[in-house]
């Protein structure tokens, strides 16, 4: 994950050791670099000269998440991260840090023809806190960790968005998305669609600040997410999501990004309860379009499988080529049987079909066969008269269980 540069930053100024070029070390020793506990391997040794250890400086900035522009002739250093910007060089007073000027003493220095820099210098400019042990020789850098008070300010921003989910004030949670954010667009629109047709509640569990700096956060949530009321499919889960959050100029932290690590359906009859009542004709439709499917399948009939999909779908041609992958394992042979079924959502242009569907599964090659029951949710449209499915729905599991093999 990129790293951010603090500017809040107090900078102890030394003595001038260099004017561009290092000459000699005073002391030279085996010095290790850990970041976050995992060991940093550079293509030269660190050096300490003066009490001050150097590195070289491309393995640093890469570490700390910065692209690198070197110039060769000049020695000048352009190190950039998503949020902020370094530039310095051997013979400079002073550092570049996002367009302000900040005083520098011999932390970039030529050494038998390496460009090296002084460890301790650039991991505090990139928010790091920085220990050494004289003992063993190790420098180590670690991700900042917020206050007390700062921790509040985050965890403040998952008080404000359940506020808000519970009041259904859909305004003020997409006011929480960082105004840059590439997500907020999307999140709009879908807490738009979602409270439209129902109400729901999340239930934060568990929150931790896995890295912290000055204008950007990593946040792990484990949170629970259900239903309260309304119409339309919503299977209750819990949900394990890393949230990026960002400064806004005003200085409030806001939701940047977000990672769903892993989702689980709290309780499977929960999602079969939720079947809604539609004519047994449009039922029979829902359930032909998936088993057509199914017998594509199972007959590795690749224009037969793409004839369910609907074609207008952006992900259309890669569910294509994922499935032609498959069919064109010779060794593989697959069988999936349609178990139980249930139209849980129904619009006169779209529903959403509930599947239980049984997996019989060889590989060939000498591979044990194995069977596996899913719960999937298929998304329908209807074009023309007919049932179509959204691509990748059969990839779509809620619940999963491997079988004992017959």
């Amino acid at each position: 994950m990129k790293r951010l540069i603090g500017l809040g930053l107090t900078i102890v100024l030394t003595l001038s050791l260099f004017a561009g070029t290092a000459s000699a070390a005073t002391a030279t020793a085996a010095v290790k670099v850990k970041l976050n506990g995992e060991w940093v391997i550079f293509p030269s040794p660190p050096v300490i000269v003066n009490g001050k250890t150097f590195v070289e400086f491309r393995t640093l900035f890469n570490e700390l998440g910065y692209d690198i522009n070197y110039d060769n002739a000049t020695k000048k250093i352009k190190a950039s991260s998503q949020l902020h910007d370094i530039q310095m060089t051997p013979t400079g007073t002073t550092a570049l840090v996002d367009g302000a000027k900040v005083p520098v003493n011999g932390e970039m220095v030529l050494m038998k023809g390496r460009t090296m820099v002084g460890v301790r210098f650039i991991s505090t400019l990139s928010d790091k806190d920085v220990s050494w042990d004289s003992v063993k020789k190790i420098v180590s850098i670690t991700d900042k960790r917020p206050t007390a008070a700062q921790q509040a300010e985050l965890f403040a921003v998952f008080t404000k968005l359940g506020a808000a989910e519970d009041k259904g004030d859909v305004d003020a949670m997409v006011a929480l998305f960082h105004s840059d954010s590439p997500i907020k667009e999307d999140a709009s629109t879908q807490i738009h669609e979602q409270f439209a047709k129902m109400r729901t509640h999340t239930e934060y569990m568990e929150l931790s600040v896995e890295s912290f700096s000055s204008k950007e956060a990593f946040i792990y949530s484990h949170e629970r997410s259900n239903k309260v009321s309304g119409e339309g499919f919503f299977p209750g889960a819990t949900n394990e999501i890393y949230y990026t959050l960002r400064k806004e100029a005003n200085g409030q932290w806001a939701i940047y990004g977000m990672i769903v690590a892993s989702s689980e359906v709290v309780d499977e009859n929960s999602l079969w309860a939720q079947e809604v009542s539609v004519a047994d004709a449009d039922k029979e439709a829902l359930i032909k379009a998936v088993q057509t499917q199914l017998d594509a399948v199972n007959a590795k009939d690749l224009n037969a499988y793409q004839s369910t999909l609907d074609a207008n779908d952006f992900s259309f041609a890669v569910d294509v080529l994922s499935m032609k992958s498959l069919f064109d394992d010779k060794d593989l042979m697959l069988k999936e049987t349609l178990e139980r079924s249930a139209v849980v959502e129904y619009h006169e242009d779209s529903a959403i079909l509930l599947a239980s569907v049984h997996y019989d599964v060889n590989p060939g090659s000498g591979e044990e066969p194995s069977t596996y029951r899913s719960v999937e949710q298929f998304d329908l449209v209807k074009k023309n008269g007919k049932w179509l499915i959204a691509a990748f729905s059969n990839q779509h599991e809620l619940f999963g269980e491997e079988l004992d093999a017959a």
